[in-house]
């Protein structure tokens, strides 16, 4: 069945240029239901993170933000702070050790082998689509891109397999937008970016009428969840940020948190 871009409200992640943002961690609290001691309070912890339409708006706004404060709040992170920057700073500032810890992060943030603490509880799963202009065929795999000229953004966070995929000509734009102009004017012939970003770039431009993509099939999947340093410290704060992130998802809260938009399974309960 195909639909044409119908906006569900949600999923994720990376938009704007493309890496990572600040936020949360933990240390596991194995406390058991016959009253386990509390685990201890981390004394400070810094977040880094980056703007994304809904998820993150401000340091005190966004669905990540709020979810973030809760997982703090049940992890026991005493101080912690979160700190909205470009995304490739967000990134270096985990690299570097000024902040513990980014958030959204994906694999392809880092070099395939580079060191790094990810929770073992995911946060949402970014899904890629293949835009096309409306009355065009749908194009649903990578496959469907061969001899294709195909749009890409300068800076978004693509999967390995889109950029590593064959038989198709990619083509370079500095913006979403320009991307969007492209399609319809006929000057490539399918653009690739995720379902929410696509939807608001669209419609910025008065031209939602003008795409269409197969929301049924998306071209690549990318767990989401909150990286951090690869030291005793990152895994202790990993530990506990996965534990609160399993309490809110076993609660319901997380689900009412992020209002059902987001994979709270990750790729794995798609």
């Amino acid at each position: 069945m195909n639909q044409t871009m119908p906006f569900r409200q949600g999923r994720m992640l990376a938009s704007a240029l493309a890496f990572v943002c600040l936020f949360l961690a933990s240390a596991r609290a194995d406390a058991s239901s016959m009253g386990a001691a509390a685990p201890a309070k981390v004394p400070r912890i810094d977040f880094a993170t980056y703007l994304i339409p809904v998820h993150v708006e401000s340091p005190q706004q966004g669905l990540f933000i709020e979810l973030m404060r809760e997982v703090a709040a049940g992890a026991r992170f005493q101080n912690f702070s979160i700190e909205v920057m470009p995304a490739p700073r967000a990134l270096r500032s985990l690299m570097t050790g000024t902040h513990d810890a980014v958030f959204p992060a994906l694999d392809i943030f880092f070099e395939p082998g580079q060191p790094v603490v990810r929770t073992a509880e995911t946060i949402d799963c970014k899904e890629d689509f293949v835009f096309t202009a409306r009355g065009a065929p749908l194009l649903r795999s990578l496959a469907d891109l061969r001899g294709k000229v195909v749009g890409i953004t300068h800076g978004y966070p693509y999967s390995r397999e889109v950029m590593a995929a064959s038989g198709h000509t990619l083509e370079v734009a500095v913006s979403d937008e320009l991307n969007i102009r492209k399609l319809v004017a006929g000057r490539i012939d399918a653009f690739v970016l995720d379902e929410k970003t696509g939807i608001q770039a669209a419609k910025a431009l008065g031209l939602s009428d003008a795409i269409q993509y197969d929301s049924l099939a998306p071209v690549s999947r990318q767990d989401v969840y909150v990286a951090f340093q690869p030291n005793e410290r990152g895994r202790e704060l990993a530990g506990r940020t996965s534990e609160a992130l399993r309490q809110l998802k076993a609660s319901g809260r997380y689900q009412a948190i992020t209002h059902g938009i987001t994979f709270a399974r990750g790729c794995s309960g798609r």
